[in-house]
């Protein structure tokens, strides 16, 4: 799960990036020590807001899927017909790539911890970031709250834990 030059490797789903695009910190993510992919469809669905050639300069490598995958999507549909293709290409990506799967979709973690595949999400994302200063914590507090408002799907009551801890002890980490 890990680069040769010891970078976590992650596969990234659009809702975390969707979150992290609505709570205003989206170049603040590709500050972190991991080394992001996700698959072209994903990259397709967010490009309303950035275009395929702007991911990459954030450092996003955006992967096509090959033939292989797209019948394992069609086969994996089938069975889990809750999820999308964007879903289940991101899926497909961390199990070959054995990666991090970085996603907030709760059916698509549940496929991911059936087949032992790690996963983490926003709030994880977040608090890794918050140790490194590449976001202070009232900022963290703040983007969280932004992405809570804009009806972003996150665990509420975490999210409101969190929020506290870091508006309460900013420095306490």
């Amino acid at each position: 799960m890990t680069t040769m030059t010891g970078q976590k490797r992650c596969i990234i789903d659009a809702s975390i990036l969707l979150d992290f695009i609505e709570g205003d910190i989206f170049d603040a993510l590709f500050s972190l020590p991991f080394y992001f992919s996700t698959s072209d469809i994903v990259a397709d669905e967010i490009s309303r807001s950035y275009s395929p050639s702007e991911l990459r300069a954030f450092g996003l490598k955006i992967l096509g899927l090959e033939a292989d995958q797209i019948l394992q999507i069609e086969a994996l549909q089938i069975v889990h017909s809750e999820l999308s293709p964007n879903d289940l290409s991101v899926y497909i990506l961390a199990r070959q790539h054995r990666s991090l799967l970085i996603s907030g979709d709760g059916p698509l973690r549940e496929l991911a911890d059936s087949h032992k595949v790690e996963y983490h999400g926003t709030l994880w994302l977040l608090e890794e970031m918050i140790p490194r200063e590449l976001i202070a914590p009232k900022d963290a507090a703040r983007a969280l709250r932004t992405m809570l408002a804009n009806k972003r799907w996150l665990p509420r009551a975490d999210s409101e834990r969190l929020i506290k801890k870091w508006e309460m002890n900013p420095f306490d980490f």
